[in-house]
């Protein structure tokens, strides 16, 4: 199978980042962040890492996101894609706002099951910024973030069949 928006390049952290591997970048807006707050009641309170020039989750959609029966609603997976690419770009010292968001919802997540979820740059061309993302849920894998994506020696589709043969992309940023 092939993921036609997807690139796999990931773009590495500037020298002059404050950010490295394993740093929490949880409550950047505590209050307010309805994905991401700490604070937030309503809130989902995502936990995103550094980890390989990207920003890293692992997380349970709560039966309260769901919109069909068992399945998580559209709009609260494309606010987690919003909100985990918008730090993919702090950890490139920008700060940025979504211009465009266009999401392919390739299959159905559903509630009460872990995902994880990677954002990253790819490209940096002035003032526009191109982050991409991944939804994967594991079937008896090993961590996704030990599988050395930042150093990707072969086409992104190519590597992602090889090691995920048992899993499936849930979404992809177009």
């Amino acid at each position: 199978m092939n993921y036609k928006y997807i690139s796999g390049e990931v773009l590495s952290l500037p020298e002059d980042t404050t950010w490295t591997d394993g740093m929490k970048l949880q409550d950047i807006y505590p209050n307010s962040s309805f994905v991401s707050g700490t604070k937030n009641p309503e809130g989902m309170k995502i936990h995103p890492v550094v980890k390989d020039s990207m920003v890293h989750i692992k997380y349970t959609f709560e039966e309260r996101f769901a919109g069909g029966p068992g399945l998580v609603h559209g709009g609260i997976l494309a606010a987690a894609i919003d909100d985990l690419m918008g730090y993919a770009t702090v950890i490139h010292n920008l700060m940025c706002v979504t211009a465009n968001l266009s999401v392919n919802y390739i299959s159905p997540v559903p509630v009460e099951e872990e995902f994880e979820l990677l954002a990253w740059v790819t490209k940096i061309d002035g003032k526009k910024v191109m982050p991409d993302i991944l939804y994967f849920q594991k079937f008896m894998l090993g961590s996704f973030s030990d599988l050395g994506v930042a150093d990707l020696e072969m086409p992104f589709n190519e590597w992602f069949n090889n090691k995920f043969e048992n899993s499936y992309i849930l979404s992809e940023r177009r």
